[in-house]
């Protein structure tokens, strides 16, 4: 093949690679291959045709003064061509400019799962702070707030991670073979269920000043209760982030081993176990009996 039309060839496949998405795969390939194969071509090439005084392809001129003056009209055409490739051949460049359709959807929906665990943390950090003995109504009003907004994050939470697992992650398929990832959902539940405690005491305490105007003052078991699941909650939080970071980079992924069904079923035994246990202790809260199981 002549090097003009290598270099041609060369120019048309970059810029498709640059300004066209469709090109895709294809035209970064054809690029990587003619770059290749153009100075191969220019190193074999003979003499220009119809020119037997010149021993081998000088398109600038470096070797020979004559070939200079000749002023091939395939000498500019070739420089320009070679600039324009370095130019915008480049596959990293063209990789850069293409765009995913659901780029925007996508970083919104990471966005509002990032954001929410922010929120969810320092919501459960100003329960944990704030939480003591014998509360003011502020206080009871303040834990409060945080509480709801504590759910409100939650539920957002899940809405953008399932919508991170299912439409713009790495696909169901992927997360569901990979245990890692149900690991993570069993935090989430235990954090979900650990959570209920907290929240079922703080709504009955607020219902009652609502209905009343005060509330006997929150005794010390039950605060220190409080704290303790307070505590197991953000300690729940600090493993989430550190199993989304290993699953996202298939660690520990398995193919043939059913984690589809072994990792639902892990998440909803030990959720449900969870739930079951933080319900109850809630709303059948005993001091005495809390009282005698801490001095066990």
């Amino acid at each position: 093949m002549r090097p003009s039309a290598l270099v041609a060839l060369l120019v048309v496949s970059s810029a498709s690679a640059w300004t066209s998405p469709s090109a895709g795969i294809a035209s970064r390939s054809a690029v990587r291959g003619l770059r290749s194969a153009v100075p191969a071509a220019l190193a074999t090439r003979g003499p220009l045709d119809g020119d037997a005084s010149v021993g081998a392809f000088d398109p600038l001129g470096l070797s020979s003064s004559e070939a200079g003056k000749r002023s091939s009209p395939f000498v500019g055409a070739s420089a320009s061509a070679i600039a324009v490739a370095a130019a915008f051949g480049s596959p990293s460049v063209a990789s850069a400019a293409t765009k995913a359709p659901d780029a925007i959807p996508s970083a919104l929906a990471a966005y509002g799962h990032y954001l929410s665990i922010l929120v969810i943390v320092a919501s459960i950090m100003t329960e944990r702070l704030t939480v003591k003995p014998a509360m003011s109504k502020e206080e009871e009003q303040r834990i409060a707030i945080a509480d709801i907004m504590t759910g409100v994050s939650g539920t957002a939470l899940l809405v953008s991670g399932y919508y991170r697992a299912t439409a713009y992650g790495k696909g169901w398929d992927f997360y569901s073979h990979e245990p890692i990832f149900w690991l993570k959902m069993t935090s989430l539940g235990i954090f979900g269920a650990l959570s209920l405690f907290p929240t079922i005491t703080i709504i009955q305490r607020s219902v009652k000043i609502q209905q009343e105007g005060s509330i006997e003052p929150m005794s010390e078991e039950l605060a220190k209760r409080m704290t303790s699941i307070l505590n197991a909650e953000l300690s729940a939080l600090a493993l989430i982030p550190l199993t989304a970071t290993l699953m996202s980079r298939g660690v520990g992924y398995v193919d043939g081993f059913p984690t589809q069904i072994a990792g639902p079923a892990l998440f909803g035994v030990v959720t449900a176990g969870a739930v079951y246990k933080y319900v109850k202790d809630a709303l059948a809260w005993d001091e005495g009996a809390y009282i005698t199981a801490s001095k066990e």
